[in-house]
């Protein structure tokens, strides 16, 4: 994970610590394949939970685990304009999603235990993938 990637989880994991739900696990595996749609979201200039060649989030992180996962969900922000420091964009990732009942519901949703964060900037763009799911290791 890069920096902006650990602080992302770390946000993450304190809002499940605020609302007492046990924190996640990060996944490198699932990390990879998040930064990975965050970069092909930039790249191929989309926004969505399912890529051009019709690949979801259970398929990313199937392919990622080599394994298929009890359940699972995908949470995606954007910012376009200029880019301002690091910890300002992970501070407004995290409010945003936040304040979004369904991506607040994944983010603290108790039976999700695993998760990984991708990170994708430009100088005027960001994309941010989480992939959550709940396995036994």
């Amino acid at each position: 994970m890069n920096d902006l990637e650990q602080r992302l989880f770390e946000l993450t994991n304190t809002q499940r610590l605020f609302q007492r739900v046990r924190p996640l696990v990060e996944v490198d595996a699932l990390s990879h394949a998040a930064r990975r749609h965050s970069e092909d979201m930039l790249r191929r200039r989309f926004f969505a939970h399912i890529n051009p060649d019709r690949q979801t989030a259970a398929d990313r992180i199937k392919a990622a685990l080599n394994r298929d996962v009890s359940m699972s969900a995908e949470n995606l922000w954007m910012r376009t304009g200029a880019v301002v420091s690091a910890e300002k964009i992970v501070e407004e990732a995290v409010a945003q999603l936040m304040n979004s009942r369904p991506h607040r519901s994944n983010i603290l949703n108790s039976r999700y235990t695993h998760v990984g964060v991708g990170v994708a900037v430009t100088r005027s763009e960001v994309r941010v993938t989480q992939l959550f799911a709940r396995f036994e290791r």
